[in-house]
């Protein structure tokens, strides 16, 4: 028998969640990402790494304790999540015509590049999934393309998000856009454990 195929997704968080939040179903939210990666797999694969990229939002502690406990959740599966920062700038602002501040998401774009280019120089899959309509991602997956061209790739666009980023879809053939379908049937359970069965997190209310 032949060995699995190895397979490592690398999940844009707040791209996909803002996707995931025009939906309007609170529900969608408690994802499973482990999961979702596994739904992806095609015969003869394997899942050998899931990667989230995501910032907590520190300025409102009711979404930062969700934020939290979704990290907690996501651990407990297996997926490693790498954290961005935070950067407040003044920019003008269209609704007051003033110049106003804003937070703006810092490192994550250079750290799902980086991971994704590394884990290709070092032999971690024989297909990446990359979960993102960011365009901020085509550098890095052109060194992939052309450095480790034995390495397939395929860009799962966050839903309604594959045609805002048409200049991924030229460069990657093997795509799709996830569905509220794929999404829906990867819930984390309302009471999440660790491997000691211990309760790391619990869903938020609103999620149900």
């Amino acid at each position: 028998m032949s060995q699995k195929k190895r397979v490592a997704i690398y999940i844009d968080g707040f791209n996909l969640y803002h996707a995931i939040a025009d939906l309007n179903d609170n529900r969608l939210k408690w994802l499973n990402l482990v999961a979702l990666g596994r739904s992806f797999l095609r015969d003869q694969e394997r899942l050998v790494k899931c990667q989230y990229f995501t910032t907590i939002v520190d300025w409102n502690l009711g979404k930062r304790a969700k934020h939290e406990a979704y990290v907690r959740a996501l651990e407990a599966q297996g997926a490693i999540v790498t954290h961005g920062t935070f950067k407040q700038s003044r920019r003008h602002c269209s609704r007051t015509g003033n110049q106003c501040p804003f937070r703006e998401e810092k490192q994550t774009d250079v750290a799902i590049g980086i991971a994704m280019v590394a884990d290709a120089f070092n032999d971690v899959f024989d297909r990446l999934i990359l979960v993102t309509a960011d365009t901020d991602q085509i550098p890095a997956i052109r060194m992939v393309m052309d450095q480790r061209p034995q390495k397939l790739i395929t860009w799962a666009a966050p839903p309604g998000r594959m045609r805002l980023a048409r200049e991924l879809g030229a460069l990657i053939s093997d795509r799709f856009e996830m569905t509220r379908g794929q999404i829906g049937t990867c819930r984390l359970p309302k009471v999440v454990r660790d491997a000691q069965n211990s309760i790391v997190a619990q869903m938020p209310a609103d999620y149900g």
